[in-house]
């Protein structure tokens, strides 16, 4: 029994040494892990190795280390996908996407804790960004934390109201606390000034109508913050033209008649004399 117990301790000091020794390897080789799991032939792989040409071009680009970390995240590399969008965020801290991101990540791992970290971290570098605020409400809902939640969502739905739609957005169908935000909102639009504030902080609407169910390229959301076209087409309302300004009458000169009611007696060059008076009927 001792014999036996000695050669499992031995065991599994050598299983943690190759352990230890395969992690420095790839540390020192710098393979990353999903690489030796890509398909050559599977669609989403061969987007995940293109992209990964495309970051190694050029390795400072925020926004591709999002796209990346988003092409990882739906092959499940999850690591992979964190590392990614923490070095979106160290390029750029003001990448409130890469944060966002990160949230759902999180969220999709079971992992709460991190993923409300993500969200308020998205949310204080852009707290216009009505999918964090809703994200945000969801899992302080999924807490008990029914107050903050409301709060959440209320703001959410303030700056984006087509979240009330599942069509646009199908996880509101998950809270119960929907008409607590109603009424929260219902005061709220009654104070303009308050409205105000929050139309100022959604950018005058550029965020509504972009998806809460799956993480978010930097390009889509750009497009989604992009004003619309005006169409060249549509013309003017007509407007009152002013009134025509009155010149002084020269002595001789006639005054137009354009305009006078009808009945009026012509108007005659100034000196002349006026005309006889109707004869009045007997």
């Amino acid at each position: 029994m001792k014999r036996f117990s000695i050669a499992m301790i031995a065991l599994a000091a050598a299983v943690t040494v190759g352990c230890g020794l395969l992690h420095a390897k790839r540390q020192t080789s710098g393979e990353p892990f999903y690489r030796k799991y890509l398909v050559a032939g599977n669609a989403l792989d061969d987007r995940i190795a293109e992209q990964e040409r495309l970051v190694a071009a050029q390795p400072d680009s925020a926004d591709l280390r999002n796209d990346f970390g988003n092409l990882l995240a739906e092959r499940r590399f999850v690591e992979d996908a964190q590392m990614q969008y923490e070095k979106a965020l160290e390029l750029d801290r003001t990448h409130y996407v890469a944060a966002y991101n990160l949230g759902l990540l999180w969220e999709m791992a079971g992992k709460s804790g991190r993923a409300i970290g993500a969200y308020r971290k998205s949310i204080s570098k852009k707290p216009g960004f009505p999918a964090s605020h809703f994200h945000l409400g969801r899992l302080y809902e999924q807490r008990g934390w029914d107050g903050l939640a409301v709060k959440e969502y209320a703001k959410a739905l303030r700056l984006d109201p087509q979240m009330r739609d599942p069509r646009s957005n199908p996880l509101v169908v998950d809270t119960r606390l929907l008409d607590r935000v109603s009424l929260v909102n219902y005061q709220r639009d009654l104070a303009a000034a308050a409205m105000s504030s929050d139309r100022a902080w959604a950018d005058q609407g550029r965020f509504r109508n972009v998806p809460t169910d799956r993480p978010l390229s930097s390009s889509e959301v750009e497009d989604a913050a992009a004003p619309e076209p005006v169409d060249a087409t549509v013309t003017a309302p007509p407007t009152h033209a002013p009134a025509p300004v009155q010149m002084p009458r020269q002595v001789g000169q006639t005054r137009p008649q354009q305009g006078l009611p009808p009945g009026t007696p012509p108007l005659l060059p100034a000196g002349a004399p006026p005309p006889p008076a109707p004869t009045p009927r007997p």
